[in-house]
């Protein structure tokens, strides 16, 4: 919280902050903290303070565009450069982000297609391609409220240009040599045949549940999507990677495989997965998050530390610190604040003194044969809740909306999407045979049962209700609120230090792949 204070301060007082006096506040807090450890209120501000300083230091490094730039936007017809993004790609149209040769900064390139056909998008141009772009080069400009050149400079991008296909783009060398150009490639090759297979509106909707490209996705199939408050099925996240690695983590476990070796197996998948889908900062975040989990399990599989001293909100703030330090803009973005804040809620609902997870085991044990289906419906539940608590303020802040049905939603479309989910997976690793459009039959099913579900979720009175936008703030105090006043009634309700011990026994007791005595 301190490092995203000092990004967002930083971003505030560019203009006017002094970057020697913030290197001395940092150094200053930093030997405060060192020496005045005796006194550990005094140590841990000094330490926040320095923290706060390189936060709004990281935002300096990011140099605002030079006017010569901006005025020269106009007049730019043809520029080479690098394809920097993994393009988003739609039946008609093609965009990327490109880093021009000759400019010190990026440009928003959508490419047209003249003629569109079914499938005449896939392998136009890849990540790490080098070509060269004709077209109209424009500054962008704010539209519907939305500030859009704000946007696009913390993505490093100060103009958009259009082009045409035929005329406008020539690859001049295919970047092959690029780990990130050759994920690029799988992943359309993957594209193309879940669009030959499945057809393309079907295909828009495994394009966004697969790999969080809604660019294809018609509107009012993501409308739909959004009035339930459901858009998150479609932005690759914790969620999806979450469905994916419970499986695989599930069956190498029942082969009895220990932690030490379970986590780096599992890793490897998320690391593909990043390498397929692509850089999303929902998706990085929790690949980070699995990331030092893991770590700290592995660590304490060997005996390094012991395992009720992991902590998953420390997880989150070290991925949390990782992306902002890698791109201080995202803390303005709604895609990496629901992301945090969801993600956040859930963690402390689960965690002691809440313990939510542990208080529905305990209230379902005594009802035998509704023991497993009345605690995955609590559970799901209740991880509803926790979620929309944490993003609904966000989402009321950016889209001026709620959603008094989102966590009903959730609790019937989520299951559907995990089937989803995993019969695309199977559909993908089978999809290159020669009978492999048989093997997507399923998944074509579930997407438009998820698709049929929805819309009919979204019929519902008062699905998107329109708010002021001054009202999220008021959500969030009462969030906030709420967490604070259930953490302290839990907290005085167990003496001091038993909280941790009695959770961390009792969830040895309730997880049946426990090793003995762990």
């Amino acid at each position: 919280m301190s490092f995203a204070f000092g990004v967002g301060l930083g971003d505030r007082l560019r203009a006017v902050a002094s970057v020697p006096s913030l290197w001395a506040a940092a150094c200053a807090g930093l030997l405060v903290a060192l020496f005045a450890r005796r006194q550990r209120a005094a140590a841990t501000i000094a330490a926040l303070v320095a923290v706060a300083c390189f936060g709004a230091l990281r935002v300096g490094v990011d140099e605002p565009f030079p006017e010569a730039l901006l005025s020269r936007a106009s007049v730019l017809r043809s520029l080479s450069g690098v394809v920097a993004s993994y393009p988003d790609i739609r039946s008609d149209r093609v965009s990327f982000t490109f880093r021009p040769d000759a400019l010190p900064a990026n440009v928003e390139v959508y490419v047209h297609l003249s003629n569109p056909a079914d499938g005449a998008c896939y392998g136009l141009v890849h990540r790490g391609d080098h070509v060269r772009v004709s077209g109209t080069v424009r500054l962008p400009e704010p539209f519907e409220g939305f500030d859009y050149p704000t946007y696009l400079a913390r993505h490093g991008v100060f103009a958009t240009m259009s082009a045409d296909a035929d005329e406008g783009l020539i690859v001049e060398s295919p970047g092959r040599a690029s780990l990130l150009g050759w994920g690029d490639r799988v992943r359309q090759a993957i594209l193309r045949r879940l669009a030959d297979a499945l057809g393309s509106e079907i295909a828009s909707m495994a394009q966004s549940l697969l790999f969080g490209d809604r660019t294809a996705l018609p509107e009012e199939i993501e409308s739909a999507f959004s009035r339930t408050g459901l858009l998150h099925l479609l932005a690759v996240s914790g969620l999806h990677l979450g469905i994916l690695l419970g499986g695989i983590w599930w069956a190498l476990r029942r082969l009895g495989l220990r932690p030490r070796w379970t986590y780096p197996m599992v890793g490897c998948v998320v690391l593909l997965a990043l390498w397929i889908v692509g850089p999303r900062v929902s998706l990085v975040r929790a690949g980070l998050l699995f990331g030092f989990l893991g770590l700290g399990s592995v660590l304490a599989d060997c005996g390094v530390i012991l395992r009720r001293s992991i902590d998953p909100l420390n997880a989150l703030a070290a991925a949390a610190i990782v992306l902002l330090a890698v791109r201080p803009g995202a803390l303005f973005e709604a895609g990496f604040q629901l992301t945090v804040s969801a993600t956040a809620a859930i963690l402390i609902a689960f965690s002691p003194p809440l313990s939510w997870g542990e208080r529905i085991s305990t209230w379902s044990c005594g009802r035998p044969r509704l023991d497993r289906p009345m605690r995955a419906t609590l559970g799901l539940l209740a991880v509803a809740a926790a979620a929309q608590a944490g993003a609904g303020p966000i989402i009321a802040w950016h889209f001026s909306s709620i959603h008094p049905w989102a966590i009903l939603a959730n609790v019937i479309v989520v299951p559907l999407a995990a089937m989803a989910l995993w019969s695309g997976f199977l559909g993908l690793l089978l999809v290159a045979a020669p009978w492999g459009t048989l093997a997507v039959i399923p998944f074509e099913w579930m997407l438009r049962a998820l698709r049929w579900t929805v819309e009919r979720l979204a019929m519902l009175p008062g699905s998107a209700i329109p708010i002021p936008r001054g009202l999220a703030l008021w959500m969030g105090v009462v969030v906030a609120f709420a967490f604070g006043v259930a953490i302290y009634v839990r907290g005085s309700a167990s003496s001091p230090g038993e909280g941790s011990l009695t959770s961390y026994s009792t969830s040895i007791v309730l997880d049946p792949s426990a090793d003995d005595g762990r």
